[in-house]
């Protein structure tokens, strides 16, 4: 008997159904939990690059950010924090296929050698800053190059409660209704406090609960669950926002 196949629409109704029941299977989200921390001790998030440059992301987190690009459509990505310039160089190769015009990349230091090597990788898409994120009399430019263009912002510099809440009140006055933020790190929030790399953050004060006092004095965002649901390696859980007005 020939087999049948099923078509496109099937298979995506069963993968939803399939992350659904992922999302509650609390012996799977414990075991991925224990292994995010394990693999944390060896600096996991660490070993990995786009184009021969560090990205400091977890493999999961860079499907599952093709996958927001792509239903999200943004024309504009702001990159709160180069770092080695991994995940702006990620941005910038993905743009073309995925219609972005612009991407912004923002950082309080950007060392000479990093800016040499970017230029023979990077297109003329990519404007590189360096000054700090949460630096007011930069709002008008963040403004500026946004335009009134849908826009992906990804906040992923300093990490501490403070810095992160400054930085959603500010990119507040720059967002527009549908503009979606990611606050890089929120893993931070759910794993025990790290002694093998010490840091300013903790579980305690970090981007989650920046986040989440965040949401209780702005109501104009919605949190969009779905793309935590089926994550097991990630170091960004509960960390979509979208603005549902202005």
């Amino acid at each position: 008997m020939k087999k049948k196949i099923i078509s496109r629409a099937i298979f995506f109704k069963r993968a939803k159904s399939y992350q659904k029941k992922l999302s509650t299977d609390t012996k799977v989200k414990k075991i991925s939990r224990q292994l995010y921390i394990l693999s944390d001790k060896h600096n996991w998030s660490y070993q990995h690059s786009w184009m021969g440059e560090p990205m400091l992301q977890t493999p999961e987190d860079l499907l599952k950010m093709e996958k927001i690009i792509f239903e999200h459509k943004p024309k504009i990505i702001f990159e709160i924090g180069v770092c080695w310039g991994g995940m702006l160089l990620f941005y910038d190769n993905i743009a073309e296929s995925h219609d972005i015009n612009k991407i912004l990349g923002v950082d309080i230091f950007v060392p000479k050698n990093l800016k040499l090597r970017l230029k023979g990788k990077i297109s003329n898409k990519v404007t590189l800053k360096e000054f700090s994120s949460i630096d007011k009399k930069y709002l008008n430019y963040y403004k500026k190059f946004k335009g009134d263009k849908k826009a992906l912002i990804h906040l992923d510099s300093n990490h501490t409660h403070e810095h992160v809440l400054n930085e959603l009140r500010l990119f507040d006055k720059v967002t527009t209704k549908g503009d979606m933020i990611i606050v890089g790190d929120t893993i931070i929030n759910y794993i025990p406090n790290q002694k093998h790399r010490v840091r300013e953050w903790n579980n305690k004060k970090n981007p989650k609960s920046a986040l989440d006092s965040f949401f209780k004095e702005n109501k104009k965002y919605k949190l969009i669950k779905d793309y935590s649901e089926n994550s097991l390696l990630t170091n960004n859980p509960y960390s979509h926002i979208v603005k549902k007005r202005d």
